[in-house]
């Protein structure tokens, strides 16, 4: 509670509505119950809609009957004045004249982008600007403007931010950079023979949603009135000039005052607004720009008249009309009413300072941060002031974070903790690559190097060559409390500051065993005090497995062990992480009668797959996982009909027979893919074997307790190894021993530590009842105290070691209660 008056007094005057029908906590207790053990912080990616907009739509719905609006019956006429109402709002809410503008509703904002590029009266004598810090779905406008000989050109605007009154900054007060100028066809036309008759368009967003930055609206004024000027005498200056104002993200907190800064064109999108509905944007745009845009299609409902048979057509001329083909999203347009009854009771303006209070308190906090050494741990991007009354930046919050060393957290690590802590967050580009590029300081080079190294939108690659590939972005909506921003805090202090050494929490693997050669490796071996306490096979990757006293080796691992998998009709290779169902799936193999067994509840009889027999077999096909091929052989349909039955969905059968991938540990003790070590493995994720120790798990069960009774009435989650999918289950010695082992033997069978195994959500899985079901546990746990550099480690992964031998004895095997030699070294 301290902490809260601290905040409430520098940011009272602006958080919660003080002047509002309702507080901030009302309005929480009330609309947004369902949030009550979630942090939701991923507002400009989607907000979130409150139970009474939806309660209002679903009322109006099932009261309301609604026809299609190109039509004349009373249904028909219902419908259309409520789109017609709804188009007055749009323009209200962005206080622009309905003499002068109009409201286009579209898919989204990005079809409303998309039918500016495709209907702009684009010539070689055009021009293309934009502002750097742009969403994708601007950038692709640059396609249309360079396939029809228009030059295409970014601009980094230094100084044009804040926002002006109507008379505006000064000229002289934006300093815009003209970045290289891009064209396709320069033979067209030259330089110098550029006319001022060509018509330019300049693109730039209110709010940066990569960094939250806003832009002066002044640049409408300066761009249509000044071109020439601020670009310093530019050829592609010329022309007359129209501007786009990408609204998606700002117009949730600070529409354009579209009768101050008359912008042509202005895009918005309706869930980011207020949550619901999604699939419907909008473009406002100025009468005399609608002129000048060339419409080549036509759909139903865009045309007074056409003749089938013969080349006529007759357009209609009123704007909405001429460029809304087919039938609209009428429902999602009667819907839209709702949310601005929202807007109206609180205000944009009260909803602005409201979310602004937030995120100058989280940036404050984090800029605050130090590790036990002194160094910072946040670098935030785009932060210009602090002060709560500045308006230039919105309610984002984007940054990365750095260890104690100056080296970074991967923000994918961030995501995944998050997540695990109930906090809901956005990380990578988030679609803007120019303001990525920009405050990461990725130059063209690094950008094509990270793609060359396989990074693409939305993968795990967080980190290439020492620099992060994008930003973990915090977002704050109109319902957001202090508590979720005090929450946010607290998870980055636990997960992220003055890291415990090794030694305190058992965080890094230890690497005290050294490799050695297997020359004389009987002398150097020494009994551990642990054995081996079960061997489990998984015939079938995700499914469950079987566990044996003794089982035969093979130059995979263990004979059969994820020989088979699922994979769905479009190829998708499927796991318990998209089918939970695949766990209650349970197999058997009969060595002595080579049959592999299968059963589930939801099938009623056993299927049996004689291993030996080609009967069941359907042809050969390619199968490529982890980028690597392996030939795999497909089943008939009867079996395909089966395990479609046990999963849920359609999926065939494949059984691995030839692979031509391998695991090896690199230099670094990390784990690595290689093509030129005798290390074959079938369909496992990453090793030939996985290994777990029974003290370790106790260990992790002791934590689980002790974090449960610090939650009064939450059961202690016990997890048994088998959670984990071990192949191996040792017994004896030290909790996490196991990390420092680097080549031991089991019996008669030698083995390579391979390192760690990174654990996902898949361990939070549990059957209870005959049904799957998730926590966070024991993922959460393990998190906080055996994490190393954004994996989470618990177990090792291990490759057979067939020291001098050519091949491997096909006759070991590994037996239950076989002793571990280690390394005495």
């Amino acid at each position: 509670m301290e902490d809260k008056e601290e905040f409430l007094k520098e940011f009272g005057d602006y958080y919660g509505y003080p002047n509002g029908p309702k507080t901030i906590d009302e309005i929480r207790a009330a609309e947004f119950k369902r949030l009550e053990d979630t942090v939701y912080l991923d507002h400009a990616g989607a907000t979130l809609y409150s139970e009474s907009q939806m309660e209002a739509i679903f009322k109006d719905l099932t009261t309301s009957v609604y026809g299609n609006p190109h039509s004349q019956s009373d249904s028909s006429s219902a419908t259309s004045d409520i789109v017609a109402e709804a188009r007055r709002q749009v323009l209200d809410y962005c206080n622009a004249s309905q003499k002068n503008y109009k409201c286009i509703f579209t898919s989204g904002a990005t079809a409303a982008l998309k039918l500016i590029g495709e209907n702009f009266p684009w010539s070689c004598q055009s021009s293309f600007m934009y502002t750097m810090e742009n969403h994708n779905s601007v950038l692709g406008i640059r396609e249309y403007a360079l396939s029809q000989g228009a030059a295409a050109f970014a601009v980094d605007i230094k100084e044009a931010v804040g926002q002006g009154g109507a008379s505006g900054s000064p000229v002289t007060s934006v300093k815009i950079s003209q970045l290289p100028v891009q064209r396709r066809n320069e033979a067209e036309v030259l330089e110098g023979e550029l006319t001022g008759d060509a018509f330019n368009l300049f693109a730039f967003p209110s709010e940066c949603n990569f960094s939250g930055l806003r832009f002066s609206l002044d640049l409408v004024n300066i761009v249509k009135q000044n071109a020439e000027t601020i670009l310093e005498g530019s050829p592609y200056s010329k022309g007359g000039w129209m501007v786009l104002i990408d609204a998606a993200k700002g117009c949730a907190t600070q529409p354009p005052d579209l009768s101050l800064y008359p912008a042509d064109f202005v895009v918005i999108s309706f869930y980011k607004l207020f949550g619901y509905p999604t699939g419907l944007g909008a473009l406002i745009v100025r009468n005399d720009a609608a002129k000048l845009l060339k419409k080549t299609y036509f759909g139903g409902g865009t045309v007074a008249a056409s003749i089938a048979d013969i080349d006529f057509v007759r357009r209609r001329e009123g704007v909405e009309e001429h460029f809304e083909d087919g039938t609209i999203s009428f429902l999602s347009i009667a819907s839209i009413r709702h949310g601005f009854k929202i807007f109206s009771t609180l205000t944009a303006s009260a909803m602005c300072r409201h979310t602004m209070a937030l995120a100058m308190f989280l940036k404050k906090k984090l800029l605050a941060l130090r590790h036990e050494n002194g160094s910072s741990v946040c670098t935030l991007y785009g932060n210009r002031s602090l002060k709560v009354f500045s308006h230039d930046s919105g309610s984002i919050v984007s940054f990365n974070l750095k260890r104690p060393d100056g080296s970074w957290f991967g923000y994918r690590e961030v995501e995944k903790l998050a997540s695990l802590s109930g906090i809901q967050l956005r990380t990578g580009c988030f679609c803007n690559p120019g303001a990525c590029a920009k405050y990461l300081g990725l130059s063209h080079s690094d950008l094509l190097s990270n793609l060359e190294a396989g990074h693409i939108c939305w993968d795990d690659n967080d980190i290439i060559n020492g620099k992060p590939t994008g930003a973990v972005r915090v977002s704050f909506g109109y319902m957001s409390t202090y508590e979720d921003a005090k929450k946010f805090i607290d998870f980055i202090k636990r997960s992220f500051v003055s890291m415990p050494s090794e030694l305190e929490k058992g965080y890094l693997l230890r690497t005290k065993s050294i490799p050695y050669p297997h020359e004389g490796l009987e002398n150097q071996l020494s009994r551990s005090g642990c054995y081996l306490k079960s061997i489990t096979i998984y015939p079938i990757k995700s499914c469950a497995g079987f566990s044996v006293e003794s089982w035969p080796l093979s130059s995979t691992g263990l004979q059969y062990d994820r020989e088979w998998l699922l994979k769905s009709l479009t190829g998708e290779i499927l796991t318990q992480k998209k089918a939970p169902e695949m766990s209650l799936i349970n197999t058997f193999i009969n060595l002595n009668q080579l049959m592999l067994s299968v059963e589930s509840p939801r099938c009623k009889g056993k299927l049996q797959i004689k291993l030996d027999s080609d009967s069941y077999l359907c042809g050969k096909e390619e199968l490529y996982m982890h980028n690597q091929r392996c030939e795999v052989q497909c089943y008939q349909n009867e079996i395909n009909q089966w395990f479609s039955n046990a999963v849920g969905q359609p999926c065939t059968l494949v059984r691995c027979c030839h692979s031509q991938y391998c695991f090896s540990l690199s230099k670094n003790r990390s784990m690595g893919m290689c093509r030129n070590v005798d290390s074959r493995v079938n369909f496992a994720n990453e090793a030939q074997f996985l290994l777990i120790s029974e003290e370790s798990v106790s260990d992790l069960n002791n934590r689980l307790c002790s974090n449960t009774q610090k939650r009064s009435g939450v059961a202690t989650p016990y997890v048994n190894p088998m959670r984990f999918r071990p192949n191996l289950v040792i017994s004896g010695g030290e909790p996490y021993a196991e990390d420092g082992w680097r080549n031991f033997k089991i019996g008669d069978t030698y083995f390579t530590s391979l390192g760690g195994c990174n654990r996902c959500q898949m361990i939070n899985f549990y059957h209870q009842m005959g049904q799957v079901k998730k926590t966070n546990e024991p993922l959460a746990t393990l998190a906080s105290y055996r994490r190393v550099k954004g994996k989470i480690l618990f177990g090792i992964l291990l490759r057979y070691d067939s020291g001098d031998k050519a091949v491997l004895d096909t006759n070991s095997w590994l037996n239950v209660r076989d002793e571990v030699y280690l390394n005495s070294e």
